[in-house]
C-alpha cells in the first residue's frame, strides 16, 4: 500500500514540476504566439484560434483549466488572470480558498499592461477593452470599456469610436501634439 501510495505522489509531484516549467516557458518565451499559447494549452488553459497574449502574461498556476479564452482575444503584457482568492485563507486557515471559472469571450481585448482580471470575472467580448492597470472585479458587458481601481465602465467602444470619425480633427489634435515634442536639429542627429 506504501509502494502504491508513493507512485501516486511521484506522479503528481512530476505533474506540479512539468505544470510550473510550462507556465515559465509559456510567461517568457520570446514574441511568438503560436509557441506560447501552446505552452498555455498543455497546461490546461483553454485558448481559441488567433489569440494574442503578450510577454510576462501570468494565467492561474494553481487551477489553469478555469481559465478559458475563446477566439481573436488580445492580451497585453504583464496582465494577470486568476481563478483562485486565497487572501481569507492566508489571515485564517477555517475560511476557504475560493475558485471561479474566467471567461475572456470572443474578440474581447486585454489591451493594457498590468491589467488584473479577478477570479469569478466574464470579460463580453465583441469589443470590451480591459485598460492599463484595471483591476477587474465584476463582469464587463460585450462594447463596454473598463478602466481604473476597482474596473469601472468609463464609455462604450462605440462611444470611443464616433469620436475618432472626424478624422480631420483627429489629425490636428495629432499635430498639435506633434507640436509640443521638441525635433532635435541635424547636427543632434
Amino acid at each position: 500500500m506504501l509502494q502504491h501510495s508513493e507512485g501516486i505522489y511521484k506522479r503528481i509531484r512530476f505533474s506540479l514540476l512539468v505544470k510550473g516549467f510550462l507556465h515559465i516557458l509559456a510567461m517568457n518565451v520570446p514574441p511568438n504566439d503560436r509557441l506560447r499559447n501552446t505552452f498555455y494549452r498543455w497546461r490546461g488553459t483553454t485558448i481559441g484560434d488567433h489569440v494574442g497574449i503578450g510577454h510576462g502574461v501570468f494565467i492561474e498556476e494553481s487551477r489553469p483549466y478555469l481559465i478559458e479564452i475563446e477566439d481573436g482575444v488580445n492580451i497585453g503584457p504583464r496582465a494577470v488572470i486568476v481563478a483562485h482568492d486565497s487572501s481569507y485563507h492566508c489571515i485564517n486557515p477555517e475560511y476557504p480558498i475560493t475558485f471561479g471559472r474566467v471567461t475572456i469571450r470572443k474578440n474581447g481585448y486585454i489591451g493594457g499592461a498590468k491589467a488584473v482580471i479577478l477570479p469569478g470575472i466574464t470579460i463580453g467580448g465583441e469589443g470590451s477593452i480591459v485598460a492599463a492597470g484595471a483591476v477587474v472585479t465584476k463582469d464587463v458587458a460585450p462594447g463596454d470599456i473598463v478602466a481604473g481601481v476597482p474596473a469601472k465602465v468609463i464609455t462604450t467602444v462605440e462611444e470611443a469610436m464616433n469620436r475618432c470619425t472626424d478624422l480631420e480633427a483627429l489629425h490636428k489634435e495629432m499635430d498639435a501634439v506633434k507640436s509640443c515634442i521638441p525635433v532635435p536639429e541635424k547636427e543632434d542627429i
